[in-house]
C-alpha cells in the first residue's frame, strides 16, 4: 500500500508501505520514484511533507531518485518510520529533515548486493560498481548523522540492525517517539523479492532475519454500536467470517501434507520399511527428521546383505557339489553374524 494524500492545501502525507522497484505493481507492493514523485508534483506547492515508511527496501537506483527529490523540495519533510525502514527504504528515510521513530520500529542498512555472468574481467568491474554506490549510500548517511564514513562502512558490512534509540544515539534520527500499534505490513510479496540494495531480486538473506508479522483481522476498534465486526473464538467462526482464507489455508495444509508423503515414499527401500511407515502415521516427520535413522538403517542392510553374500560364498567352498539351500545359508550367515558380534565383544 502506498498513496499520497493531500492533508491541507500546503501539507501532504506520503505512505511508503511497499517495495521500492523499477515498476509498479498494486497486486506485489512495488512502488517506482516515478510514481512517488508524480504524485507529490500533482499537489502543487506543498509547504510540509510527512512521510510515512514501513518497508523493507528494493532497488537502489529508485531509492536515490526518491531520496534526491524529497532533499531538493522546498517543503519540509518529516519521516516517520512506522514500523521498518530497511536497506533502501532506510537511504529515503534519510531525506528527512526531520526523522521520528517510534520506540517499538526498527531501521536497517547494509552493503548494496548484484549478481553478475561472465568473465573475470566482468565480476571485477562489477564488485567496483558494488563499491561506488555502496560510497553514495554512504554520503547519504554520513549527511544526515555526521558518523565517519569508515564507521559507516563497517556498520554496513556486518549489516546493522537498529532499535529506534540506537538509531537516535547514532543520529539516524532525531526523535523517538511513543511505541504505537502497527496494524498493516508490506504486501506478502515484499519479503521474498527484496534484497534491499542491489540489483537481483532473488536474494532472500533479509528474510530469515525478519521478525513474523501475522495479519490483524480486526484492525480498527470497535465502538459499542459498531455491530459490524465479530470477534473470532474458533475455527468455525473464523471459517464463516473468511471462507476463502480458510479453504487456502487448508489446501495449503493438504498439500504440504502430501509433498510430505511422496517425499517419504520417494526414499522408501528394504530395510527402511519400518521407519519410513511411523514416520508418516505413527509420530509424523520428515524426511529431514529420519535422515540418520535412514542412513543406520541402510549400514545395517548393507552388512546383512554383505554377509548373506559371504555365507553363499563359504557354503560353495565347503560343499562345491552340492547347491546351498535356503536353510543352509541362513545357517551360515547367522553364525557369521554371531561371530562378529563376539568379536566386537572382544569374545573368541
Amino acid at each position: 500500500m502506498w498513496k499520497v494524500t493531500n492533508q491541507s492545501d500546503t501539507e501532504a502525507e506520503v505512505f511508503l508501505y511497499d517495495v521500492i522497484a523499477d515498476f509498479d505493481s498494486e497486486q506485489w507492493g512495488y512502488v517506482s520514484a516515478k510514481s512517488v514523485i508524480n504524485k507529490i508534483k500533482a499537489l502543487g506547492k506543498i509547504e510540509n511533507i510527512t512521510l510515512r515508511i514501513n518497508s523493507y527496501g528494493g532497488d537502489v537506483f529508485q531509492a536515490q531518485a526518491m531520496y534526491n527529490y524529497l532533499k531538493s523540495h522546498p517543503a519540509t519533510v518529516t519521516v516517520r518510520v512506522d514500523g521498518l525502514a530497511a536497506s533502501a527504504a532506510s537511504m529515503v528515510a534519510m531525506a528527512g529533515d526531520k526523522i521520528i521513530m517510534p520506540e517499538n520500529s526498527l531501521m536497517m542498512i547494509h552493503n548494496p548486493a548484484g549478481g553478475v555472468v561472465g568473465e573475470a574481467k566482468d565480476m571485477r568491474d562489477t564488485a567496483d560498481v558494488l563499491d561506488k554506490i555502496r560510497d553514495l549510500i554512504v554520503g547519504a548517511y554520513a549527511a544526515k548523522t555526521g558518523q565517519p564514513r569508515d564507521k559507516l562502512i563497517d556498520m554496513m558490512d556486518n549489516e546493522t540492525w537498529l532499535t529506534a534509540t540506537e538509531a537516535h544515539d547514532l543520529k539516524f534520527c532525531d526523535e523517538v517517539a511513543e511505541a504505537v500499534e502497527i496494524a498493516a505490513v508490506a504486501n506478502k510479496g515484499a519479503i521474498i523479492y527484496s534484497n534491499g540494495f542491489g540489483f537481483a531480486r532473488a536474494d532472500e538473506s533479509l528474510c530469515g532475519k525478519m521478525p513474523k508479522h501475522f495479519v490483524n483481522f480486526n484492525p480498527k476498534p470497535k465502538s459499542k454500536e459498531d455491530k459490524s465486526e465479530m470477534d473470532i473464538k474458533n475455527v468455525t467462526e473464523l471459517e464463516a467470517a473468511y471462507p476463502d482464507f480458510v479453504n487456502e489455508i487448508r489446501n495449503a495444509a493438504v498439500n504440504t501434507e502430501r509433498e510430505r508423503l511422496k517425499a517419504l515414499d520417494d526414499l522408501n527401500a528394504p530395510g527402511r520399511e519400518s521407519i519410513i511407515a511411523k514416520a508418516k502415521y505413527e509420530e509424523p516427520r520428515d524426511v529431514r527428521d529420519i535422515a540418520v535413522e535412514l542412513l543406520k538403517a541402510d549400514g545395517v542392510t548393507a552388512k546383512m546383505n554383505a554377509l548373506h553374500q559371504d555365507a553363499g560364498a563359504v557354503n560353495g567352498a565347503l560343499s562345491p557339489h552340492i547347491t546351498p539351500n535356503a536353510n543352509t545359508e541362513r545357517e551360515v550367515a547367522m553364525s557369521l553374524v554371531l561371530n562378529e558380534m563376539n568379536r566386537m565383544r572382544g569374545i573368541h
